[in-house]
């Protein structure tokens, strides 16, 4: 895919920030999943499945330094896991962010 194609197809608002030109979709995985699935909607979620399918889309979240409470909660129902098996639940935890 050529760069900057992804977000093309996303919504604006999610990477606002940053040149969608210099984004590689394989690339920078570890920076666009995340995002999107804290901050994306219903058809951006399913883009980012679709572009990336549930291994890698699972191993990126497992392995992400942050996430909403509600992603993680959500990804963990999905791929049924603890909440604990996710590394941003863990840093949240230890962090003392989380009071439950």
């Amino acid at each position: 895919m050529k760069k900057g194609a992804l977000l093309q197809t996303l919504s604006k608002h999610l990477f606002w920030d940053v040149d969608a030109a210099t984004v590689d979709a394989e690339k920078h995985r570890g920076f666009i999943i995340p995002r999107v699935m804290d901050r994306g909607t219903r058809s951006d979620v399913q883009a980012i499945w679709n572009q990336y399918g549930a291994d890698t889309v699972k191993d990126v979240l497992l392995h992400a330094p942050s996430l909403q409470r509600k992603t993680i909660f959500f990804f963990a129902n999905q791929f049924r896991l603890r909440p604990e098996a996710f590394r941003a639940f863990r840093k949240s935890q230890e962090m003392g962010t989380w009071t439950h």
